[in-house]
Parts: structure tokens; sequence; C-alpha cells
């Protein structure tokens, strides 16, 4: 079994974190799906295949560093039977733990994790990008739109303040021409009534 905190990029915290929620083992996270990892908070989809993935690199490389090892010990054992004196000192190479050779798979398997990982940011900035162009997109056209809008009721309003003109100057040409009218027929009943008293003097 591969401890959790044997995985690139899982420390103390995190670690603690995915035992909280089953994942005890390397091979368990191994074997989960990005969408069980990011009920952990501060893992998103692309952390989560990246986990998964050095989750499997540190599996394949723990019998690669466990060989070395193994051999170094099935060495040892000659020198500690010839020189009984001397078994702490042969035992003390076999101690140290070589550092891990990374496989064709585990390299192959970081690799293809760098990869997706590097395909979800250029989702992601592609998704944030084509939203703000939406948004500008929409915001242009509702300033176009309230443009539009301001420039109809402009010629609305224009439109009525002619029509009010011209009803008032029609009122008034109507007006002067009564007047004239009522004029007329004033003059005309002042010349009557002349006549009307011509007749009445000569009588």
């Amino acid at each position: 079994m591969t401890a959790v905190t044997d995985i690139k990029g899982v420390g103390k915290t995190l670690g603690q974190a995915l035992i909280a929620i089953g994942f005890k083992t390397a091979e368990d996270i191994a074997k989960a799906k990005p969408v069980d990892l990011v009920k952990v908070s501060r893992i998103g989809v692309a952390r989560a295949s990246v986990l998964i993935a050095s989750a499997k690199a540190a599996i394949a490389a723990k019998p690669a560093a466990a060989k070395p090892a193994a051999a170094k010990r099935a060495n040892a054992k000659p020198t500690a039977r010839r020189e009984p004196t001397r078994t702490t000192t042969a035992r003390k190479p076999a101690a140290r733990k070589p550092a891990a050779r990374k496989t064709v798979a585990a390299a192959a398997a970081e690799k293809r994790a760098e990869e997706a990982a590097r395909k979800a940011a250029e989702e992601k900035a592609a998704a944030k990008q084509a939203e703000a162009k939406a948004k500008k997109k929409a915001k242009a056209k509702a300033k176009e739109e309230k443009a539009a809008k301001k420039r109809k009721e402009m010629e609305a309003a224009f439109s009525k303040a002619k029509d009010k003109v011209k009803a008032k100057s029609k009122k008034d040409k109507k007006s002067k021409k009564d007047d004239k009218k009522k004029d007329v027929k004033k003059k005309d009943g002042k010349k009557k009534d002349k006549k009307k008293d011509k007749k009445k003097a000569k009588k």
C-alpha cells in the first residue's frame, strides 16, 4: 500500500482531508474519478485529474524503488556471514532507500496528467474569454437599444411639437379669418345704419 502523502502535490493537510472522505491510500485515489475528489475543498476537476495521475505514478514508482533495496539486502547477506562483527555496518546501506526512479509508465502518466491540466486550464480560459465577449456584446446591444429608444422618443416629441405648432398656426389663421369676417359684417352694418339715417333725414 502507498500512503496518500507519497503522492506528488499532497501535503499533510490535504492528505488528512482525503483520508476523511475515505481515500486512505494512493491506490484508492488511483481508482477514483475526478467527480469523487472534487468533494474536498480546494480540489477542482483539473487538479483531481492530476492527483489521480500522480497517484498512479506513485504506485508504479514504488515497486521500482523496492527492487534496488532488495538487491542490496541480498548482496549484504554473504558479507554478514563472513564477518559477523560487521553485521550492523553491512545493513546500513540496505536501510537507506534509494531515490525512486521514474518508470516509463509513471512518466507517461505524469505527462498525461500535465496535458489534462493544461487542456483544462485552456478550456477554462477560453470559457472565461467567451463569457467576457458575450457580456461585452450584450452590453453594447443594450446600449444601442437604449440609444435607439431615446432617439425614437426624441423624434416622437419633435413630431408632437411640430403638430402642435401646426395646429396652433391653423387655429390662429382661422381666428384671424373669423375676426376679418366680423369686421366686414360690422362695417356693412354701419353702412346700412348710415343709409337708414340718411333716408330718415330726407323725410
